[in-house]
Parts: structure tokens; C-alpha cells; sequence
């Protein structure tokens, strides 16, 4: 056997074992091209787009894979807006109650210098013949709302917020003597 017979035969070696090792590439990316397209199914688009990034990385080429991994990303992106979207109409909203009803209390309390007990009744929306124990839980849910709302991105919330928890410490002092 000559030399040149010899590199021949190598080089078919060498061209079966990358194409079995092409073969296993590809049946894998058909594997989780396959596990993409059923998470996608199940509209749980982000194990989706994982699935798909991986088949990619097997089967680089491939345009369906390619195409497929777009319209997950763009799917993505769409719930992302819708609710970005909810979350801002939903902080409008919060924002235009709040807004009634703590600038009423903050208008009123910028107003008197000598605060009562009636004003900090109306203050937590409670009557003047409210119980200890009534006026005890009012003033933990009002607490517990404006406390979670100091915290807003929201400037104007921000600030009501901590005017809120100030009168409401102020109530607790006057009225749970």
C-alpha cells in the first residue's frame, strides 16, 4: 500500500467521524428544537427561547430554528409591554384614589394647628363612637398601606406616603392613649 493510498484512507476516517459527529449534532438540536416547540405550546415562552438558543448552538444554520427563536423573542417582548402596561394603568389608578382621599386629610391637616381627636378619626375614615380595638385595627391597615407605598418610583406617592405615616403615628399617639 502506498502512501497516497494510506492519507486516502485516513481522510475517510476522518470524514466519518464528523459526519457521525455531524449526525449527533444534528439529531440533538432536533431534540431541543422539539422540547422548544412543546414549551412554546405551553405558552412558557422563556424555557422556549432557552430551548431554541440551544438548538442554535447545535445547528447553526438552521432557519427554522432561527425564525422560530424570533417569534419567541418577539412574544417575549409583547407580554413585557402588556404588562408594563397593566402595572401603569393599574398605578394610575392607585394614584388618583390615594390622591382624593390623602389630599383631602393633607389639605386638612396643613390647615389646623391644633389637631383633635376628630380629625384623626376622619383621618383613618372611622366615627367618633369607633372602639378602642376598631380604631387599634384601622390604624395597622392604614400603617401597612402607606407603608408599602413609601417605597413608590412614584415622587408624589413617595411624599404623601410619608405625610400619611405621620399622622397615623400622630393618631396612635393622641387616640390609643
Amino acid at each position: 500500500m502506498s502512501i497516497i493510498d494510506k492519507l486516502k484512507e485516513k481522510l475517510n476516517l476522518k470524514k466519518e467521524k464528523v459526519s457521525h459527529l455531524d449526525e449527533i449534532k444534528l439529531k440533538r438540536s432536533s431534540q431541543l428544537y422539539e422540547a422548544a416547540v412543546a414549551y412554546y405550546k405551553r405558552k412558557d415562552y422563556e424555557n422556549s427561547r432557552k430551548y431554541f438558543e440551544k438548538a442554535l448552538q447545535y445547528d447553526p444554520d438552521n432557519q427554522d430554528i432561527k425564525h422560530n427563536l424570533t417569534v419567541v423573542i418577539k412574544q417575549i417582548a409583547l407580554i413585557e409591554e402588556e404588562n408594563r402596561s397593566r402595572q401603569e394603568k393599574k398605578n394610575i389608578a392607585v394614584n388618583k384614589v390615594m390622591s382624593q382621599e390623602s389630599e383631602d386629610i393633607l389639605r386638612e391637616a396643613a390647615n389646623t394647628e391644633e389637631k383633635g381627636n376628630d380629625f384623626y378619626l376622619k383621618a383613618l375614615r372611622l366615627d367618633s363612637d369607633s372602639t378602642q380595638d376598631e380604631i387599634v385595627a384601622r390604624i395597622d391597615t392604614e400603617f401597612r398601606k402607606w407603608r408599602t407605598r413609601i417605597n413608590s418610583p412614584n415622587v408624589k406617592m413617595r411624599s404623601e406616603a410619608e405625610e400619611m405615616l405621620a399622622i397615623i403615628s400622630q393618631a396612635r399617639r393622641k387616640l390609643l392613649k
